[in-house]
């Protein structure tokens, strides 16, 4: 069963890479989009990336994916400025292509069903929100250590 579900995410790892190439998003850093969703992908399915990143451990059976996407969609949005919009919604956040308009979702697969983008909002940090940026920065980063990105 375990296999199943490691190969079907694996596909869907595969499914995101392509969708990044489409995109067509220039390279700004030692990493192209593709090959970092490539890199992220694999970090999640370990342990040791989530209890890095959380400082707990991961519910087991669930997708590699789940709990990741606010870090995640803040690095790769960081990594590519000017390229997505952040967008969120009261329990989950993606990206969408500024210039297509193409939601880009690296975690996508923790859901079961479609979800619905389109109640998304464009997240946008204030002065107050100072605190949570600096927290998310500093959990982009352990991900991105963890991934081999930085």
């Amino acid at each position: 069963m375990m296999n199943n579900k490691l190969h079907s995410y694996d596909l869907a790892t595969q499914k995101l890479m392509a969708q990044a190439t489409e995109l067509d998003v220039p390279t700004t850093g030692a990493f192209s989009l593709p090959k970092m969703v490539q890199l992220l992908r694999e970090s999640f399915k370990y342990q040791l990336t989530y209890y890095r990143v959380f400082n707990e451990l991961r519910p087991r059976n669930y997708d590699p994916s789940l709990g990741f996407c606010r870090v995640a969609s803040y690095y790769i949005n960081t990594h590519f400025p000017g390229q997505f919009h952040f967008m969120r919604t009261p329990i989950h956040w993606w990206l969408r292509h500024r210039e297509t308009g193409i939601d880009f979702d690296i975690t996508y697969t923790q859901f079961n069903d479609p979800f619905p983008y389109h109640l998304g909002q464009i997240e946008e940090f204030t002065e107050k929100d100072q605190g949570i940026v600096k927290i998310l920065q500093n959990k982009a980063m352990i991900l991105g250590k963890s991934a081999g990105l930085e």
